[in-house]
């Protein structure tokens, strides 16, 4: 080889060792980037476990000084438990050649303290022991979030568990990820199924799938299905709501809940209010909500109705002589008849006693009126007097009894006339088909208006004692179960120059028809403001509250609520201590706007009670949307109470109801010392009637205060 060859091949492997150095020091380079950049400290570990050196960006990460751990192995450093498994972690790694995670714990002095390291096994050179690359990180925080999460989690699960419902969740798959016992009880396991899976009827499942695709869309769907649960029909309140992150919807959840015995007190209470237990038709106050929708009905359709009164003749006799279970089965027969006599659309109903009415609606015009309605009445007289066989004593000999009915008739759709005045109109006609002779159809004859003069007299007269002040407050005493005052109910009379006092049955009527009753009301209302004013200036009157009667037509009035809350702060009249008690009447058109005059006026701190519970139409289906305090048993119901079982469950069930959606209730009515012990035994915390002091003028009333106070 010549020199120049081996000065050439010597250029060259300087040039390579060159480029080799270069690799070395940009792998160095690299590897101490790649270190600066991590966030973890690294330790170098032989197979001992021992620390044969360390990085870290910062020595604040390793959370204790290096010559704790620098030159010792993992048994000197560790909990025996920790250090076990560290030293697995490093055999693993040197058996499988690959990376191995470990977490573990360490005793501080300021509690435990989470760690997590990945061993991986460092390459050896020739026989070089092996050697481990460890990079450790303190998970402390991520633990303890973990373990706040576990117990949120479980916190979650013994709600959903025992809440008294049905719980479901689904993702935006639509697959179910969490439900509670109840939902597994009725649907079994529903995890991972979808909405298509729904285990619903056919003629149901479209229903619900609209009801979840509204959900995933962000609405709130609120209804009621029905279910079989073991061969038995349950009703269920339903609630399907989406599931929000940071304002995004990641799924929908439902609930549902079993108001099966809800409803069946709903249906328990409006049959015993409405329809007469015996007969099974209408009582008299579904009758006269009915005729009362019959009358607007027919004005609006420029329509006429008639009413039919029929009183059976003798039916005493029928009582006395073969008993009143003979009487009970011909009532019953009788209803049955008359449920075949009319159209449909028309109301038969039970007066009372030996007494029916039937309501005809939509009769073409006043002639044809006539004739149809004298047509139905002769049918039902002719269907009456068909012999009807009967028991006697309710179950002994046969007996056939012939029967005959009195009919009175009156027209409707024509004039402006109220339901009570068309009901005298047809028992003045009866008692005249009575007087022909019985058995007989008799129509009211219009000549025998004396009350009409009556009326125009007593509208003028109302006139007169608004302008007069002819009217006063009357207070009747509210107490507690200890029978301390609470309040009292304002009631209005009327101080007559030449009849003397008159109570409001007489006039309220037709103050309601003249719209006399929103002048009244507002005396009474800003009354009633002043007197709690004054009781509100003396400690002993301080606690009283008073509840005022308005009516639908003062409250539909479109300033009603400026218009109390002006009285309050004129009168400096206790929001908190003035009760209004609204009737059903007052719900029964536009009951949006209702809900808002009365969340308007409880805003104020005004209170509402439902007055005469029990004996109106619409209450039940509208009692869950009122934002109501208190509910109040109809003095009918207490009347009764210890003699009518209808009248107890009646009771009983207002008040097991007013508990369950967190409402007081007060008894009106109460007049024995009977009656106030069987409702105190049943919950009643509230009571009102003659036992504890009749409605008397303000100085008797506050002596009765005074002698209570004493």
């Amino acid at each position: 080889m010549t020199d120049e060859n081996r000065r050439l091949r010597a250029t060259c492997d300087i040039d390579a060792r060159k480029r080799h150095e270069q690799q070395v020091v940009g792998l160095r380079d690299e590897l101490a980037t790649i270190l600066h950049a991590l966030p973890d400290p690294v330790f170098e570990l032989d197979m001992d476990g021992r620390c044969l050196s360390y990085y870290a960006r910062s020595e604040d990460l390793l959370t204790t000084s290096p010559s704790i751990f620098l030159g010792k192995t993992v048994r000197e450093v560790l909990a025996l438990d920790e250090a076990e498994s560290v030293l697995q972690a490093l055999h693993e790694a040197r058996d499988t050649g690959r990376s191995v995670g470990r977490q573990f714990k360490i005793e501080g002095e300021h509690g435990p303290q989470w760690f997590e390291m990945s061993v991986a096994p460092k390459p050896s050179i020739a026989d070089e022991t092996p050697r481990f690359i460890v990079l450790s990180r303190k998970i402390t925080a991520r633990k303890q979030a973990e373990q706040v999460l576990r117990e949120r989690e479980s916190l979650l699960r013994a709600v959903v568990d025992n809440i008294p419902a049905e719980f479901w969740a689904r993702d935006l798959e639509g697959r179910c990820i969490m439900e509670n016992a109840a939902t597994v009880a009725h649907w079994g396991s529903l995890l991972g199924s979808r909405i298509d899976d729904a285990r619903v009827s056919p003629e149901a499942h479209a229903d619900w799938l609209a009801s979840n695709q509204r959900a995933y869309a962000g609405e709130t769907v609120r209804k009621e299905f029905a279910s079989d649960i073991d061969g038995e029909r349950r009703v269920f309140q339903c609630i399907v709501a989406p599931i929000r992150v940071g304002g995004e919807i990641v799924g929908i959840c439902g609930f549902n809940q079993d108001i099966t015995e809800r409803k069946r007190h709903e249906e328990q209470i409006h049959q015993l209010a409405f329809f007469d237990p015996l007969t099974r038709l209408p009582n008299r106050r579904l009758m006269l909500d009915r005729l009362e929708h019959a009358l607007i009905g027919s004005a609006r359709r420029h329509q006429e109705g008639a009413l039919l009164l029929i009183d059976l003749d003798h039916f005493k006799d029928l009582n006395d002589t073969h008993g009143h279970e003979a009487g009970d089965e011909l009532l019953m027969k009788v209803a049955a008849r008359l449920r075949l006599c009319i159209r449909q659309g028309d109301t038969a109903a039970r007066l009372g006693g030996d007494e029916f009415v039937v309501v005809l609606e939509d009769i073409d015009g006043v002639v044809e009126g006539l004739v149809q309605a004298n047509a139905i009445a002769g049918k039902i007289r002719d269907e009456l007097n068909r012999p009807f066989h009967l028991m006697r004593g309710g179950g002994g000999e046969a007996i056939t009894y012939h029967c005959s009915a009195s009919i009175g008739i009156t027209l409707f759709g024509s004039q402006d006339i109220s339901a009570s005045e068309l009901l005298r109109r047809a028992d003045t006609a009866m008692y005249q088909a009575k007087a022909a002779g019985r058995n007989a159809l008799c129509f009211f004859d219009p000549a025998m208006q004396a009350a009409a003069t009556e009326r125009a007299a007593l509208h003028a007269d109302l006139h007169r004692a608004l302008r007069d002040s002819q009217f006063e407050l009357h207070y009747q005493v509210q107490v507690d179960e200890t029978r301390r005052p609470i309040g009292a109910e304002a009631l209005l009379r009327w101080r007559h120059p030449a009849r003397g006092l008159i109570f409001p049955g007489s006039f309220i009527g037709l103050a309601e028809e003249t719209g006399l009753i929103v002048p009244i009301g507002t005396w009474v209302l800003r009354t009633a403001c002043l007197q709690l004013a004054a009781w509100a200036a003396r400690p002993e009157t301080a606690h009283l509250r008073l509840a005022v009667n308005v009516s639908a037509r003062q409250f539909r009035q479109a300033g009603f609520t400026d218009q109390l809350r002006e009285l309050i702060v004129l009168t400096g009249a206790p929001a908190s201590r003035l009760e209004l008690e609204l009737t059903e009447s007052t719900l029964i058109e536009d009951a949006e706007a209702v809900v808002e005059r009365m969340e308007e006026l409880r805003a104020l701190g005004i209170r509402f009670s439902l007055d005469d519970f029990g004996t109106g139409y619409s209450s039940l289906a509208y009692l869950k949307r009122l934002p109501l305090s208190q509910l109040k048993v109809d003095q009918s119901f207490v009347r009764d109470v210890m003699s009518d079982a209808n009248d107890a469950t009646i009771v009983e069930t207002i008040l097991g109801l007013g508990g369950s959606l967190g409402l007081s209730v007060i008894a009106e009515g109460v007049e024995s010392e009977d009656q106030f012990a069987f409702l105190a035994a049943r919950g009643c915390r509230e009571h009102q009637g003659y036992l504890f002091g009749r409605p008397m003028g303000l100085r008797d009333f506050e002596a009765l205060l005074a002698v209570h106070h004493a």
